[in-house]
């Protein structure tokens, strides 16, 4: 067996739902030494491949991609992205489209990016709009990446308001190589990816919360081969969640983000956003149960999986006032219609409207037990 041979045994294929199509996922080790011959049959012929690299990625990885490309006979075009949320600007996307169309880049072509979540989403928001769509091979370097940008990459950011300009945008290719990407359980990419997860598993059904339940002990004890087949499962469900023809099950995809970006903004820089992903989670639990449609069961079961992954305590001296404005003024930006995102069973997450007093004693609750000495 060649030394090719031996890399693309080692290379696992999924085929993952998307929003208007499906996302051809190649998982292993040593898959992007390979991506010259998987990406070759992206487009009819190769011609022009535009290759996005997110700032920070090292020259050694951008030459192996660059030649990759080039031996499949594409022609490479190179540029940088901008690393964390400044890459997901309305201007950075701009720029971006208005450096494909200098390169001669159309629907025909390809893009392959390469970085974190911010990075890669910006290349899918941009490649969705151009010419109608032109084909995205993205490649991640940690396993938040890898778990979002595939059928959920983030929004574009509008003045000082994140993530409200989006399109149905996916990748057609991911490319997720272990040895790559960070995968360190320390790695807050890896522990917000854990608590997506989380979210994930409740939002969808009984199965693939039993999934990483029995998973999690493994993936604690580091085994990365195990993390990995949970992300690729993750990937599975957000996929459905997404494509499902019910909006309120599209909806149910957002679990957890409302309460992090309405108390992301009264909070110090040091705080976790995977810590507080997981508090927004175990806030909603109890905040439906208070109304009613959730059991106490429940609200514990989905506390203990929390703990198995290893999430701890959010300290925040923040006042309930501050919270419920900022809560409400998030949700008010996007729609008419104040809402939460609620479990209603293991398996089952709905966006649900709580009334005034029920929403201001568990907010408080909130607030009173996480205040810092």
């Amino acid at each position: 067996m060649s030394e090719e041979e031996g890399l693309e045994a080692q290379v696992t294929r999924q085929w993952v739902s998307a929003p208007g199509g499906s996302c051809d996922v190649r998982m292993g080790h040593g898959v992007v030494e390979t991506c010259g011959s998987i990406l070759r049959t992206a487009v009819g012929k190769p011609r022009v491949a535009a290759l996005l690299c997110e700032d920070g990625v090292s020259e050694e990885r951008r030459e192996l991609l660059r030649r990759e490309l080039t031996d499949a006979g594409f022609a490479v075009e190179a540029r940088l992205l901008a690393a964390g949320a400044n890459a997901r600007t309305l201007d950075f996307v701009s720029e971006l489209m208005v450096w494909l169309g200098e390169k001669g880049v159309t629907s025909d072509d390809l893009v392959v990016a390469i970085g974190g979540v911010d990075s890669l989403s910006c290349a899918a928001q941009a490649c969705s709009l151009w010419c109608a769509g032109v084909p995205l091979a993205a490649i991640p370097v940690d396993l938040d990446a890898m778990v979002e940008v595939a059928v959920t990459p983030r929004g574009i950011a509008v003045g000082e308001s994140d993530d409200m300009a989006r399109s149905n945008a996916f990748c057609r290719y991911l490319l997720c190589d272990p040895d790559l990407m960070e995968c360190g359980l320390s790695d807050e990419r890896t522990r917000l990816a854990l608590a997506l997860m989380a979210s994930s598993a409740t939002a969808e059904n009984e199965k693939s919360f039993s999934r990483l339940w029995d998973r999690a002990p493994e993936i604690m004890e580091g085994d990365v081969d195990v993390l990995m087949e949970q992300a690729v499962d993750t990937l599975k469900t957000r996929g459905r969640l997404v494509s499902s023809t019910a909006l309120a099950v599209k909806q149910s995809v957002t679990y957890g983000r409302d309460f992090v970006r309405g108390l992301r903004p009264l909070l110090d820089d040091g705080v976790s956003v995977a810590d507080l992903m997981a508090e927004g989670l175990r806030f909603a639990a109890r905040l439906s149960c208070g109304m009613g449609k959730l059991s106490v069961d429940d609200v514990l079961t989905q506390d203990e999986l929390l703990d198995r992954l290893g999430f701890g305590f959010v300290e925040a001296s923040v006042e309930p006032e501050r919270v419920i404005k900022s809560l409400k003024g998030d949700q008010f930006k996007r729609s008419n219609r104040f809402f939460v995102a609620v479990p209603q069973a293991i398996g089952r997450v709905r966006l649900a409207s709580a009334d005034d007093e029920l929403l201001n004693e568990h907010v408080s609750a909130w607030c009173e037990a996480h205040r810092a000495d």
